[in-house]
This record gives structure tokens, C-alpha cells and sequence, in this order.
């Protein structure tokens, strides 16, 4: 069976950590070519820092920027060439790989919904995030408590998502909680919107699901990999129910690292 999770034209970063900005050889060594990279700002100002699941860059081409900050969101384009790495700060803590060619566009995010029971879940699934969804991607990077999805809608507008976690468990679920996303339409695309998309056209929207994993940890299981079932809205049928659709490979596993 294939992989619920899909990842369009992602390239993995393999480095070895270096020990010193000097080039100690006559051999050339490798560029890598990031696309579709999600990263987290770590740090702007004089010393622009961004990090995604395993490195920190340092990115010069932010140093002017007053739009970002310690925090936000990035889907990501960018260059690593370990033949121009420059000492960026000696006295940090963790070596920082120099990104260059650095393109990038806003993630809206939001955090998971936990209903404190079934009566509050339906109201959400009763709310005004009422739109079909076309396509769901869970992308399989791990930074943090993120996830990042893209999205393929039906019409040109411009989307926001929620994620709702059913409180109760559903037949057939092996006793491994649902999580319901929807989608809610915020006007029409202007192709100047300024929000994140994929090579191949996917909306990206990241969820922060801190909160499930402690609503998991304290009622599922304190330990091991988090599992969890994921639907999203593909519609309402002839009479006007909501429809929708499960990844094909639930129950999913996710490994949360250090939120374990």
C-alpha cells in the first residue's frame, strides 16, 4: 500500500555537521538545492536565522527585512553551497549552514480544535469552514508540534483550514482518535495574496497540534508514537450531509521527538 503521506519534489537535506567555516581542501564540495521546504524563523535582525527539522541557516538576504518575525511560518526555496559557507556567528551554539538565492512565502497556520465533548464537536462540524476540499497532503516534515498540508480546491479563492479532533471514538477507528479538517473560503484569488504554495499548486496550511498531543498523551497513551485518523470534507451527498473523506493509509503514526 502506498504512503498516505506525498511529498512533491522534496529534496532531504544530508549534511555532516562541519566543524569549522575554513575550507581545509581542494575539492569541490556539494550544493544542495532546497524546494518546497517548510522552516520556522528563529531569529531575525542583524543575524536572520531559520530552522527547519534538523539545521539551522543563516540568511543574509533578510537582514533588511522588516516584514518577519521570531516565529512565523515559511514555505521555502533556497541554496546550500558548502564550497561558499561563511563563519556567520562564531559564537553560536550550533553551526548554521549559510542560505543563499533565499525565496519564500507566508504559511497561514492554526492550532488544533479539541471539543470538550460530542455536543461541541458536531457545533463545529456545523460551522462556516463549509467548503469542499478537492485534494488533502499531509507532508512528512517534523518541526516541532507542525504539521504542514496542501490543499487543491474546486474554484479560485483564497482558503483557511481547521482541524477538529472527534472526542469520542468512532466504530471502526481501532480505538485510535479522528481528527476532521475543513475549509472555509476568505474571498476571491487575486494570484497576489501572498500565501504559500507548492510547486505543483498545493495551498500549504500548517496546524499546530501541541494541544492533541497532550489530549493523546493523557487519554490514549504516554509514551510511544502518536496515532490518529484523519478525514477531510469532499462535499454533502443528495441529502445535503457533509461527506467526507479518510487518508488511505489511517491509522497514522507520527513520531513528535522531544514532545513525546
Amino acid at each position: 500500500m502506498k504512503s498516505f503521506i506525498k511529498v512533491f519534489g522534496v529534496l532531504f537535506l544530508l549534511l555532516i555537521q562541519l566543524t569549522s567555516c575554513l575550507k581545509d581542501d581542494n575539492d569541490r564540495r556539494p550544493v544542495y538545492y532546497f524546494y518546497d521546504e517548510p522552516v520556522v524563523v528563529d531569529q531575525m535582525g542583524d543575524h536572520p536565522i531559520v530552522r527547519n527539522e534538523s539545521y539551522l541557516f543563516y540568511v543574509p538576504g533578510l537582514v533588511d527585512n522588516t516584514v518577519l518575525k521570531a516565529g512565523n511560518l515559511l514555505w521555502t526555496s533556497f541554496i546550500v553551497d558548502l564550497d561558499d559557507q561563511k563563519c556567520a556567528d562564531w559564537d553560536a551554539d550550533a553551526y548554521q549552514h549559510t542560505a543563499k538565492g533565499f525565496r519564500y512565502e507566508m504559511v497561514d497556520s492554526a492550532q488544533v480544535i479539541i471539543p470538550a465533548n460530542a455536543e461541541a464537536f458536531n457545533a463545529y462540524l456545523s460551522d462556516d469552514y463549509s467548503a469542499a476540499i478537492g485534494l488533502s497532503v499531509l507532508y512528512n516534515y517534523r518541526i516541532d508540534s507542525l504539521w504542514f498540508f496542501g490543499f487543491r480546491q474546486r474554484d479560485h479563492s483564497d482558503y483557511v483550514y481547521e482541524l477538529i479532533l472527534n472526542p469520542e471514538m468512532e466504530s471502526g477507528s481501532g480505538n485510535i482518535p479522528t481528527l476532521y479538517i475543513r475549509a472555509k473560503s476568505t474571498g476571491a484569488w487575486t494570484g497576489s495574496s501572498g500565501k504559500a504554495y507548492s510547486r505543483d499548486g498545493n495551498n500549504i496550511f500548517a496546524f499546530d497540534v501541541a494541544g492533541f498531543v497532550d489530549y493523546y498523551r493523557e487519554t490514549v497513551s504516554n509514551s510511544g508514537k502518536v496515532r490518529f485518523n484523519l478525514k477531510y470534507k469532499i462535499g454533502v451527498d443528495a441529502n445535503g450531509k457533509d461527506v467526507y473523506r479518510s487518508f488511505m493509509s489511517n491509522p497514522i503514526s507520527w513520531d513528535f521527538g522531544r514532545l513525546s
